[in-house]
């Protein structure tokens, strides 16, 4: 499976889920736009289905797959080179004095 199809499927699993959502949302907050008023429960019913479907569909997807696609981790850079430190000769002959 290429990164592409997993990431194609993701996205479409993700957008029927808010798809979903969306119609659970309004039916919560505006009942009337469901034509036969008799059906509001069975509609509800039908899209946290959908939803809960999609929703576990794309983690299942993720749990196995998404460590196959991920991308690999920067490398970390390489440590700065050491410095010598050098005593200069002035700084050795106040040494010796001191």
């Amino acid at each position: 499976m290429s990164k592409n199809l997993y990431d194609a499927t993701i996205l479409q699993l993700k957008g029927r889920a808010l798809e979903a959502y969306a119609a659970l949302d309004m039916l919560f907050t505006n009942p009337s736009s469901v034509p036969d008023h008799t059906a509001w429960v069975e509609e509800i019913v039908k899209h946290t289905r959908a939803l809960a479907e999609n929703e576990n569909a794309m983690l299942t997807l993720q749990q196995y797959f998404a460590q196959r696609f991920a991308p690999a981790p920067p490398q970390p850079a390489p440590p700065p080179p050491v410095e010598e430190h050098r005593y200069s000769a002035p700084e050795k002959q106040a040494e010796e004095e001191e």
